[in-house]
């Protein structure tokens, strides 16, 4: 027997045990719920625990035991596990792309919430009608919903919570094509649950977002090292939706870069979930990569054969970005066969969901300028209407007695004086950087003698320094900050003839590159980092 035979039965082995270890713990769970002399509590987190384990590993299987959870729930006229039951449906229906019974089940929920007035449920609720939304593409409503969340969860101190609000909320600039926003969330959603013990889950769905976001760009090499990182834990938790996403992307990225064997690994994994969780859209997918598989290695009779087998079969409700793919291999098979009638045939249908997506795209242009600040601005209602609240109860007490009248004088003078008092400090700390900047202009520190205004950055060091290549748009704004550290965004945007938009972004990114940290002068301290990496 050689050694690839007997890894093949290791490797066959250590799943089986796997799956048996698995099954065994599920039929024991089973034993727990259906044993009505447990008490009722070990009875539901039976259930709940079967829910976690096995909502994506088998979603049908899971929904019928959802149906005695609910009859027991019901039984038992426990309100609290009513919602778990309710949100648990709508997340694997979601999940499937039923949208509208996962909207049907989670509006369920969301009364249950209220009629418990608990936070955490409304928190949680809120943000998953925020992800159906987002589905719908109704990018305005999911983004109030994920607000509505994010400041409850901040509320009650939840970083869980408000690390999956950074993270959708970063889906929304993601499907409305602004990725270095999106990039932007995604990071400070991984930041929020740095220190803290959350769910594997939570962490690889965040990496796949930055991997798909990275393959929009066109960054396939990081795009790549983000998908890895969430399968590898995907894998290991057995959530299967969210594998079929990662191994699609992998197959993609793949094809792009020609390497074609890997390419077609990932598509048969994605393939084989794709047909056992029973979803046409995954299937579909799928199937097309493979057919473009052999167009772009010159299969084209294959790839015909292929692409005409998925069309016989398309489900008619199947996303026009799928149509699109499927009738571009099409048309391109006939043009190499030299069949004008089809070619042409399927070239204008491929033009029509072309032109369709094209208009999608033109559509999300306009959503992206409505709502460009919609969650700052969201933020700040919630927090002028927080503090409106808080003043209305301070006018109430104030009116109780002269005592607190007194102390809230004392305090305000105090406040104002702190501020007073941060405010000349700010200023001449804001000096003091700035004539720091001077000196290493004119390289005091080496006793050169340099006129300051003939001091130059260095891109190559710079470059090297940050170990990362700088964008034409970056290296302008360096110079410019060069000249006048302490300028504004907008006076930038018109030194450099670009939006506002574009700079801050330009900064955002820089000031990852450099990293510089929270300061009032994070452009001179900027610039200062640039200065000293060109000495």
């Amino acid at each position: 027997m050689n050694l690839n035979s007997i890894l093949k039965i290791v490797l066959l082995y250590i799943f089986s045990t796997t799956h048996f270890v698995a099954q065994n713990k599920l039929v024991d769970l089973k034993m727990v719920w259906e044993n009505s002399k447990n008490p009722d509590s070990i009875r539901f987190n039976a259930l709940a625990e079967y829910y976690k384990i096995n909502n994506q590993a088998q979603p049908d299987a899971t929904l019928k035991v959802l149906d005695y959870y609910y009859q027991l729930a019901k039984e038992k006229n426990n309100t609290k596990e009513l919602y778990n039951v309710a949100n648990d449906r709508g997340g694997i229906y979601r999940l499937k792309g039923e949208l509208d019974l996962s909207m049907r089940y989670y509006k369920e929920a969301e009364k249950v919430a209220v009629k418990l007035n608990d936070a955490t449920l409304k928190a949680i609720i809120a943000g998953n009608i925020g992800n159906v939304y987002a589905n719908r593409k109704d990018y305005k409503k999911a983004l109030q919903y994920f607000t509505h969340s994010f400041t409850i969860s901040k509320k009650i101190k939840d970083k869980n919570g408000e690390s999956r609000m950074l993270s959708s909320i970063g889906n929304v600039y993601l499907y409305i094509q602004n990725y270095d926003l999106a990039l932007e969330y995604y990071q400070k959603a991984l930041t929020t649950i740095k220190n803290i013990d959350v769910p594997k889950r939570s962490i690889a769905v965040i990496y796949l977002n930055i991997g798909w976001t990275n393959y929009e760009l066109k960054n396939y090499k990081e795009s790549k090292i983000y998908n890895e990182k969430a399968i590898k834990i995907l894998e290991k938790t057995n959530d299967k939706f969210f594998l079929i996403s990662g191994y699609s992307t992998l197959a993609r990225i793949h094809l792009e870069l020609n390497q074609f064997q890997l390419a077609t690994d990932y598509a048969e994994k994605s393939l084989t979930l794709s047909k056992e969780l029973k979803v046409s859209e995954f299937i579909t997918l799928s199937q097309i990569i493979f057919a473009q598989i052999d167009l772009k290695k010159g299969n084209t009779e294959a790839a015909k054969k292929k692409g005409a087998a998925i069309l016989a079969s398309l489900d008619k409700s199947a996303s026009i970005e799928l149509k699109e793919d499927l009738y571009d291999v099409l048309y391109k098979c006939y043009q190499a066969e030299n069949n004008p009638e089809k070619s042409l045939e399927m070239f204008q249908k491929y033009t029509i969901y072309k032109d369709s997506i094209q208009l999608e795209k033109n559509k999300i242009t306009l959503v992206r300028e409505v709502i460009k600040n919609e969650f700052d601005d969201l933020l700040q209602q919630n927090e002028l209407k927080n503090e409106r609240e808080k003043a209305k109860l301070e006018s109430a007490q104030l009116q109780k007695t002269y005592g607190i009248i007194m102390g809230s004088i004392i305090l305000l003078s105090l406040i104002i004086f702190y501020f007073t008092r941060n405010l000349k400090r700010d200023r001449k700390k804001r000096d003091e950087l700035l004539e720091e900047i001077t000196k290493l202009k004119s390289n005091d520190t080496t006793n050169l003698v340099v006129n300051s205004n003939e001091f130059q950055l260095s891109r190559e060091k710079i470059e090297v320094f940050i170990n990362k290549k700088l964008n034409d748009t970056d290296w302008n704004v360096l110079n410019i900050l060069l000249k006048e550290p302490d300028i504004s965004n907008k006076e930038i945007a018109e030194k450099a003839f670009m939006s506002v938009d574009g700079i801050g972004s330009s900064l955002r990114r820089m000031y990852l590159y450099f990293d510089i940290k929270e300061t009032k002068y994070k452009k001179i301290a900027l610039i200062m980092e640039a200065i000293k990496a060109s000495s």
